[in-house]
């Protein structure tokens, strides 16, 4: 008779564990509670458990298959169950803190009132021991038609998730991070989503009736085709105006958000250039990384718009809104600023990082060299290590203005205000 598997021995084992939690259940002579802590569950394919009030903290998941089971009131905290598939299993009042859901699905399954906060870890760290929070990942996980009605994803990680037609309403999900997620007509009513970054997340549809949105990021999201009524977004980073884009426009920033929230995997990088944007509303856009060479944005409005690492050689921004605006890093080579509104925004050098996301230790200075800023109003602005040489400043507003290490050789500041301006000397 040939010998069992070691994944076949590992599978029995885990039915006979199953089996016992379901006579403990059903108050059946032999029954024992599951209790498997960093048990290996990895690419087991299971169907139509009943394991609720389970003890499966620290176990593995990873690629296994648990459909339509009965996790609710389980305790799973810091599971690993990335790729692991739940489709339509229960996780009401589930403690999944700390969880890693990386690409998991579990469409249409039930979260109600489940615990997705961070996780505190004990890890030994050079000897000593180190507490740490372990926030729960959900990047990229299908969570379509869920019911997580007053579920806590507080702090939880969810970038590019797939949240289509989810009940959400009433959850708690502070500083959530739902960059590029998917929202289409996913119910929101009542959700806490105050400080959360929703940068890039599609919501034509979705309904956030009284939600809390104070102080939340939505950067490049099209909330015109939302329903807000009652919502708060004191403090909110947002498009002010309903006012649609240009089709082409529209189409190209949709494309350059998703080349951010991808790292460049899905989508393009934004390329304007020579394209008339003339008065484009742009405000709280996230265009990092776009080119606008020899584009016209004179008057564009682009208030609180990252623009870090953009090239607009030779663009036209005259008459444009840039205030609080962050273009850290990027060229300008004698494009026309003049009359522009850069009061607050944000022009020092930016922070470079490597390929893997981490600092590099170098910067990268901005430059307006031979740029035309007649006229401009940069009260307030930070101008730090800027490259100016040659660029007519004539009549500019640069009161209170950070110019410190800038280089100035060649500037016109005939009838500039430097009233507390910060120089290099």
């Amino acid at each position: 008779m040939a010998k069992a598997s070691p994944e076949d021995e590992r599978k029995a084992k885990a039915l006979a564990l199953f089996n016992g939690h379901e006579s403990h259940l059903a108050g059946r002579p032999g029954g024992k509670r599951l209790i498997a802590k960093d048990f290996d569950f990895t690419k087991l394919d299971f169907f139509g458990l009943d394991l609720h009030e389970s003890v499966l903290s620290s176990s593995n998941f990873q690629d296994s298959r648990f459909i339509d089971t009965d996790f609710s009131l389980s305790d799973m905290f810091c599971v690993n169950a990335n790729d692991a598939d739940f489709t339509r299993s229960k996780f009401e009042r589930a403690d999944l803190r700390g969880a890693n859901l990386l690409r998991a699905k579990l469409v249409r399954a039930t979260l109600p009132k489940a615990d997705l906060r961070a996780g505190q870890v004990v890890k030994w760290e050079g000897g000593n021991k180190v507490t740490v929070q372990q926030k729960t990942q959900l990047r990229e996980a299908r969570l379509d038609n869920i019911n997580a009605a007053e579920a806590d994803f507080s702090e939880a990680e969810m970038p590019r998730a797939k949240l289509m037609r989810a009940n959400l309403s009433r959850a708690q999900m502070y500083a959530v991070n739902l960059a590029g997620a998917d929202l289409t007509e996913a119910v929101l009513s009542g959700v806490k989503l105050k400080d959360a970054i929703l940068n890039g997340a599609a919501v034509a549809g979705a309904d956030f009736t009284g939600a809390d949105l104070r102080g939340a990021v939505l950067r490049n999201v099209d909330l015109a085709s939302a329903i807000t009524t009652g919502a708060d977004l004191t403090g909110a980073i947002y498009r002010l105006t309903n006012v649609a884009l240009p089709h082409k426009i529209a189409e190209k920033v949709a494309a350059h958000s998703l080349w951010i929230t991808s790292s460049g995997a899905e989508g393009a990088r934004g390329i304007f250039d020579g394209m008339d944007m003339t008065a484009v509303d742009l405000n709280a856009s996230d265009l990092s990384g776009a080119s606008f060479r020899n584009a016209n944005l004179s008057r564009a409005t682009m208030v609180e718009a990252w623009l870090t690492l953009c090239d607009f050689t030779g663009a036209k921004l005259d008459g444009v809104n840039l205030d609080s605006a962050n273009l850290g890093g990027s060229k300008m080579f004698k494009a026309d600023l003049s009359n522009a509104k850069l009061r607050g925004a944000k022009l020092g050098p930016i922070d470079l990082r490597t390929a893997d996301g981490k600092m590099s230790g170098r910067t990268w200075p901005t430059s307006l060299e031979g740029a035309r800023l007649a006229g401009a109003d940069a009260r307030g602005a930070d101008l730090r290590q800027v490259n100016l040489a040659g660029s007519d400043l004539i009549g500019a507003n640069l009161s209170s203005v950070d110019l410190r290490e800038a280089n100035t050789a060649g500037c016109n500041l005939d009838a500039a205000i430097l009233i507390g301006a910060r120089l290099q000397h």
